[in-house]
């Protein structure tokens, strides 16, 4: 199955910025997350609305942490360790995507989720004061996880090969993409890299 792309809002951009550039990555992407932890609902609603309406598919939406949210836009919700607990949504909305960010064995098997995103594979800025957890941590999530796994932190074309290596579902980028002076040309890499 050809690994999966997730694009991850980096918190850095504002409203008029990711509703110009996140319409133009769209294509290349799988999953978009919309991780915006200091915006306010109206915002996040204002966002994910301008995208739907420029053509950006509601189901390649998520978002982080804002159950609310995502349940009125009717997108996916990524939940964190500061979100509901994953078996309590699980039980109130049946039907809802739901992905999970873990950060350990031990969480990677609770169920409940539909995947799970695992990092930070490789060292990166957002992360600076905790060491990563490297590809062979990676490849035993993937053992054990009963759910599909996306590789996140510090993952860049040149270093793909080596996550895909691990089994995982496919990767997650932030400021690889985001943060790059040309979102566009910087997620066509990707997606070649993926595509091979």
């Amino acid at each position: 199955m050809q690994p999966k792309l997730h694009i991850v809002t980096t918190g850095t951009k504002e409203l008029t910025q990711l509703q110009y550039v996140l319409p133009a990555v769209s294509p290349y992407a799988d999953k978009i997350h919309i991780r915006e932890p200091d915006w306010s609902a109206d915002r996040l609603v204002q966002l994910i609305e301008t995208l739907v309406d420029d053509g950006v598919p509601r189901e390649k939406l998520i978002v982080h942490d804002r159950l609310d949210v995502a349940l009125v836009t009717k997108t996916s919700v990524q939940l964190t360790s500061r979100s509901i607990p994953v078996a309590v949504v699980r039980r109130q909305f049946g039907e809802l995507q739901i992905g999970r960010s873990i950060h350990s064995l031990t969480e990677a098997l609770e169920p409940g989720s539909d995947f799970v995103m695992y990092g930070h594979v490789f060292r990166t800025a957002s992360k600076q004061d905790v060491a990563p957890r490297g590809l062979a941590a990676l490849a035993q999530i993937v053992t054990f996880s009963k759910v599909p796994v996306i590789a996140i932190g510090g993952v860049q074309p040149d270093n793909v090969a080596g996550v895909l290596a691990t089994g995982v579902a496919g990767i997650a980028v932030m400021s690889g993409i985001l943060g790059q002076e040309n979102p566009l040309e910087a997620v066509k890499a990707y997606r070649e890299v993926l595509n091979q």
